[in-house]
C-alpha cells in the first residue's frame, strides 16, 4: 500500500478480470480481508436520453407539439406576471 493508501492490482489480475483505469468499485472489509466489487454506475446522459425518448413518444401519441408546449409556457408566464403586479 502506498503512503496515500492506494493499492496496486497486478496487471495479470487486471487483464484476467477486464478491469480498466476508470472502473468504479465498492469495498467491504472484515477482520483481515477486503473484498472489492466492480460496480456499474448509471450514465446520466444515457438515462436522460432514454427519458427524452419515452416522453417524446408519449407527447407524440397525445398530439402534443412544440408549439403547444411553448403556448402553455407563455400562458403560464403571463398568468404569473399578472399575479406579481
Amino acid at each position: 500500500m502506498s503512503k496515500k493508501g492506494q493499492l496496486v492490482v497486478p496487471a495479470e489480475l487486471r487483464n484476467m478480470l477486464g478491469l480498466n483505469p476508470e472502473d468504479k468499485f465498492i469495498a467491504y472489509g472484515d477482520e483481515d480481508y477486503i473484498i472489492f466489487k466492480k460496480v456499474e454506475l448509471p450514465s446520466l446522459k444515457k438515462e436522460f436520453e432514454e427519458i427524452v425518448k419515452i416522453t417524446s413518444k408519449i407527447a407524440q401519441e397525445a398530439g402534443i407539439t412544440e408549439d403547444v408546449v411553448m403556448g402553455e409556457i407563455r400562458a403560464y408566464r403571463r398568468e404569473k406576471a399578472k399575479k406579481a403586479s
